[in-house]
């Protein structure tokens, strides 16, 4: 292989080894502008954008370990990676396919697991990690702020028991 080309495989394998995150797009139909815009909406998730060829693609992620790529890729390709949540960066992907009609998610890589075109369209649906993880404290208060309030009401029982007896004596040491 020329120079050249050893020299974009590797940069190309430095791009994906270091990401948390790879998604595989098909790119066409796509104009400049729209790249244009993808690749601004997708910097504002820590993530890049970028037309690769994929025999160079191929040869980049043949051995790395946490990358499988098995099939045959027969399309224009273009990937995104990037070390922020992969969920939101496929969401935003999602969202500018849905309005320009273009960049189709392909399939891609989240923190070394693959998942397929249909496992992100069932991801996107998902709220966002930050709801996830208020709902998770939410479930897991719950019980503890119901504990709270039982412990609270057996004390309140004990005082009112507590008032009742000292008005006891106190209507019999009046008498």
């Amino acid at each position: 292989m020329r120079p050249e080309k050893t020299a974009i495989v590797e940069e190309i394998r430095a791009w994906v080894s270091g990401a948390s995150h790879l998604i595989l797009t098909n790119y066409k139909g796509m104009k400049v502008a729209q790249v244009k815009e993808l690749r601004h909406r997708l910097a504002k998730q820590k993530s890049a954008f970028h037309v690769v060829k994929n025999s160079y693609f191929m040869k980049a992620v043949s051995d790395l370990p946490a990358i499988k790529i098995k099939e045959q890729l027969d399309m224009p390709l273009a990937i995104v990676f990037g070390k922020g949540d992969g969920i939101a960066v496929a969401k935003v992907i999602d969202g500018f396919a849905k309005e320009n009609n273009v960049a189709v998610i392909v399939s891609g890589f989240l923190e070394g697991r693959r998942f397929s075109a249909a496992d992100f369209g069932r991801l996107i649906k998902l709220p966002s990690r930050s709801v996830l993880l208020g709902m998770l404290a939410g479930a897991l208060a719950a019980p503890i702020s119901g504990l709270a309030g039982v412990m609270r009401q057996k004390v309140a029982s004990v005082v009112y028991a507590l008032q009742a007896v000292q008005e006891l004596k106190s209507k019999s040491s009046n008498k």
